[in-house]
């Protein structure tokens, strides 16, 4: 009898139960559905969520301003006669100080956006780590040109 019961109210959902089906990469629901996690171990792999927990959420803000400050660091270093290492970071600052600044940003931006979608993926929550732990070396790298030039 249950299993009639759930069958009637399936046919009473638009598109049907949504619990049938995994979430979709960009759900209607983003950032606004309930979703924060998957209930079972073996939904958590390779799953896409509403919601972000605070700590994902605070890792990639940190890796956003790390970007910001690598590009003021990188525009003060330029200032003072240094070089740009990385070949289409150098060619956008030729392109002017804003180019490099939106290019720089929107990269990393659209990176962030990417690795939080795909937070429950295998290896990406490494990846996060390892990105964020790049940033924290480029810091320090800059940290050490302030201090030597």
């Amino acid at each position: 009898m249950a299993l009639n019961e759930l069958e009637v109210d399936e046919r009473r959902l638009p598109g049907g139960d949504r619990r049938r089906r995994p979430t979709p990469m960009l759900s209607r629901y983003t950032l606004w559905g309930r979703r924060r996690n998957m209930r079972r171990a073996s939904e958590m792999a390779n799953s896409y969520v509403d919601r972000y927990g605070f700590r994902v959420a605070a890792v990639l803000a940190g890796i956003l301003i790390l970007c910001v400050l690598d590009a003021v660091f990188t525009l003060l270093y330029l200032q003072k006669g240094g070089g740009e290492l990385n070949p289409l970071m150098r060619r956008a600052i030729e392109a002017g100080t804003g180019p490099f600044i939106a290019i720089k940003c929107g990269l990393t931006i659209a990176g962030i956006l990417f690795l939080a979608l795909h937070k429950n993926f295998r290896f990406v929550k490494g990846l996060i780590a390892g990105v964020l732990g790049f940033y924290l070396l480029l810091l320090g790298y800059h940290l050490y040109l302030a201090s030597v030039t």
